[in-house]
């Protein structure tokens, strides 16, 4: 069961989440993912779903974290990337750039990169003085 759970890791998960760490990530993907890893992993160590065994129970047994867990890492791995790149490369730029024209569009604004990497830091209990200009 370990080893199917190690490669249920290794390969269905990291062919899953390729470049999420790019992605503005919503809560509704979110919880498709969660919903499709735990499908998979009762599958992988026999257990129906009538058999009223949590998730946390399952993430236990494999000894593989929550979703969200992982898509914070990711995201903060990348972000910490980024925060150490040099001035003038492109993906750092972008990430501190903000428009000159336009406009907005009627209703709630959608959400942006830079706001997950702060949400995702705020659930870390992270706090950076370089993340505050970029609201």
């Amino acid at each position: 069961m370990r080893d199917k759970c190690k490669i249920c890791r290794a390969l269905v998960l990291s062919t899953l989440l390729n470049g999420i760490e790019n992605w503005t990530v919503y809560r509704r993907q979110v919880k498709k993912l969660h919903a499709f890893t735990m499908r998979h992993l009762r599958s992988i160590i026999k257990i129906n779903w009538m058999d009223k065994v949590t998730n946390k129970d399952i993430l236990e047994r494999t000894g593989l974290p929550s979703m969200e867990d992982l898509l914070i890492r990711k995201n903060l791995r990348w972000t910490g990337y980024l925060t150490r790149m040099s001035p003038d490369r492109l993906p750092k730029q972008i990430l501190y750039s903000k428009l000159c024209s336009g406009h907005r569009k009627r209703g709630r604004p959608r959400l942006r990169f830079k706001d997950t990497i702060n949400r995702n830091l705020k659930l870390r209990d992270i706090k950076t003085d370089s993340w505050t200009s970029l609201s």
